[in-house]
């Protein structure tokens, strides 16, 4: 009988629910705004999943698996830190109980990001690579780290927050962490605006450039890549800064955990010069052989990862 396990994806606007198994979606994949308060996230996730074991009456529904945002202790029972963009009261819901005492189904919860960084290394492009490291480069910067086959997950499970690397200590960039300077505020989507009016702020105001067509403060990152793709010199500049600052990160994450692959995923990646970052990072590590690979796992990464690492534990 196969293994099937419900799996779902909260994040801070939207929810992801779908049936995995073996590391593939086998049904619909619905999707719904994140609830505005913690009580109705629960309620709201408890209603879908009792609408799918109706349709799966044979029994073959192993688990439920939670890819979410925020820090998951080490039992994988519960969210223990929260983000910005989950309601207050998110870390005190307890869905392996509540899901276990409506459904009596097993419940594993992980990291997002870890989930996905899972995913990456059991079926997609880090497949095969024992030890590799997943970034996820979007509006924030996060991370998974597999370590001879297992999730680094640290003493209390909030291991791989490598968004929030130190990178500078002038304090110029604020970080949504609370501190300032981290990976995290220059190499995001978000990152990549501010250095573009950084940038912007002290460029000659009598040299023409692309992005002189929107006030400063309204410079987005959308705003730099299409002046990259009229060949504007200044965005040019802005984006090889962003990629540099990129590249650093990369760097330090290598020299310390010696990875056979750097997965790098998220919106922003889309943006990277893989061929020029491989090089780069060839001609500057002090450990060898580290590979540069775009993601393959897709948009579901972080239930998939969650699905496979339920199936494992259930």
């Amino acid at each position: 009988m196969d293994k099937k396990v419900i799996a779902i994806d909260i994040g801070g606007t939207k929810i992801s629910l779908a049936v995995v198994s073996g590391g593939k979606i086998v049904s619909e994949v619905e999707k719904f705004s994140t609830p505005k308060t913690a009580g109705a996230i629960l309620d709201k996730i408890l209603d879908n999943i009792d609408k799918i074991l109706k349709s799966y009456k044979d029994g073959k529904i192993a688990a439920v698996a939670f890819a979410t945002a925020g820090a998951v202790n080490l039992d994988n029972t519960r969210v223990i830190g929260s983000t910005g963009n989950l309601p207050k009261g998110y870390t005190d819901l307890n869905f392996a109980e509540a899901i276990k005492n409506r459904f009596s189904l097993g419940v594993f919860i992980e990291n997002d990001a870890n989930a996905a960084a899972y995913a990456e290394y059991k079926i997609g492009a880090a497949k095969g690579h024992e030890n590799t490291i997943t970034v996820t480069l979007g509006t924030g910067v996060g991370g998974g780290i597999v370590v001879n086959g297992r999730l680094l997950r640290g003493k209390s499970g909030a291991a791989g927050e490598v968004g929030h690397l130190r990178m500078r200590e002038e304090k110029r960039f604020y970080c949504t962490c609370g501190h300032y300077d981290c990976w995290e505020a220059y190499a995001s989507g978000t990152g990549y605006a501010r250095i573009a009016r950084e940038e912007l702020k002290n460029y000659p105001q009598d040299k023409k450039t692309y992005l002189h067509l929107k006030p400063v403060e309204e410079i987005t990152s959308y705003d730099v890549l299409e002046g990259v793709r009229e060949n504007d010199e200044l965005s040019k500049k802005i984006h090889e800064r962003w990629e540099t600052m990129v590249v650093k990160g990369l760097i330090s994450l290598a020299n310390v955990f010696d990875p056979d692959s750097i997965v790098l995923s998220g919106g922003m990646a889309d943006f990277v010069d893989f061929e020029k970052v491989q090089r780069i990072m060839d001609e500057s590590l002090v450990v060898p052989n580290v590979n540069i690979l775009r993601a393959q796992a897709g948009n579901y990464a972080g239930m998939l990862g969650a699905a496979l690492l339920a199936e494992e534990r259930f």
